[in-house]
């Protein structure tokens, strides 16, 4: 598991918090010499959202408490990490347990539990693992309790994380927890922002091009698009290429796949070692390098990575899935 999760003192003996969630159609496009016509956009996504202050809310059910929240979105609708920060003003220690909670099958996909002195800051982290694997897209809550008679995870507990693969997690939170806020956990928000569509054909995965096989999934946009980070991660790439005209691969530290976009009007926004956070702009749709159309191409590449060791997937599916969020 991993441990470790801002806001004002409320009344008498009470704990202060607050979380910072860190949370188509037919269309063709020309990636590698395939020329093809352009579509009309056919949809809009959302740019990401300013993260709102603290608000703060009493925790009915615990009275040594009070909470709250504040999140920083990578949609409208969605949030992928969290951070919180609380200070207790009971008269003595007092031990805190904070649960990330997937609704679905009730299981805490992240556990803190520590013991904590009065009018001591605390802060906990929560980067959207479950275990060391990234957690599924879902519904949440975050749910605060005091004390360990109840409210100890059982050591053995475990249930399907993010990635299919099982790892630790801790049991369901205590049943004298409350819940602090209820939110939508997606691992990724979708890279194009601003009416785009999806291509087919010689745009799509697989198809057949002049000495090699496309590699991506083209998805059409006008030009000067915004254009952002899909996951955050670590610029291992950014370069001109005569195919792949201005192009940035960013490695993921937590699934250990790379996201690869290319055609970039100009040269990406980010630098080569940087690191960079799901939503954070990285350039604009162009048509750069062999292409006859204004397009985002971009690669998904299973772990280890990009030409790495690794190979190039289907980005569709997991495009779509995106878009739903975004």
């Amino acid at each position: 598991m991993l441990r470790g999760m801002r806001v004002r003192p409320a009344a008498k003996t009470t704990l202060a918090a607050a979380i910072l969630a860190i949370a188509a159609g037919p269309a063709t496009a020309a990636t590698g010499g395939a020329g093809m016509s352009q579509p009309a956009p056919k949809r809009a996504a959302s740019a990401p959202v300013v993260p709102p202050g603290p608000v703060l809310a009493p925790v009915a059910s615990i009275p040594q408490l009070s909470a709250g929240v504040s999140f920083r979105k990578v949609s409208r609708r969605a949030v992928s990490a969290a951070a919180l920060t609380y200070v207790s003003h009971a008269r003595g220690p007092l031990q805190v347990r904070v649960d990330v909670v997937r609704i679905a099958d009730g299981y805490s996909v992240f556990t803190d539990e520590r013991t904590v002195q009065p009018e001591t800051s605390q802060k906990v982290t929560w980067n959207g693992r479950a275990g060391n694997r990234l957690a599924l897209d879902g519904r949440y809550q975050l749910r605060i309790s005091l004390g360990t008679d109840a409210g100890a995870s059982s050591a053995g507990a475990t249930a399907p994380s993010g990635g299919g693969g099982a790892a630790p997690e801790a049991a369901a939170p205590p049943p004298g927890s409350a819940s602090v806020r209820t939110f939508t956990f997606v691992g990724a928000v979708f890279p194009v922002r601003g009416p785009h569509d999806y291509g087919q054909g010689a745009a799509a995965f697989g198809a057949g091009r002049a000495g090699h096989v496309h590699q991506g999934q083209d998805v059409m946009a006008a030009c000067g698009t915004p254009l952002v980070a899909a996951r955050g991660g670590r610029v291992v790439m950014r370069a001109y290429q005569a195919l792949a005209g201005n192009y940035v691969v960013i490695q993921d530290p937590i699934t250990g796949q790379s996201n690869m976009y290319a055609h970039l009007r100009t040269p990406a926004l980010v630098k080569r070692g940087q690191r960079v956070e799901t939503g954070q702009p990285i350039g604009v749709v162009g048509e750069t390098g062999d292409a006859t159309a204004c397009h985002l191409h971009f690669e998904i590449w299973t772990a280890p990575g990009w030409y790495r060791g690794g190979a190039p997937i289907d980005p569709l599916p997991t495009l779509k899935r995106w878009d739903r969020f975004s």
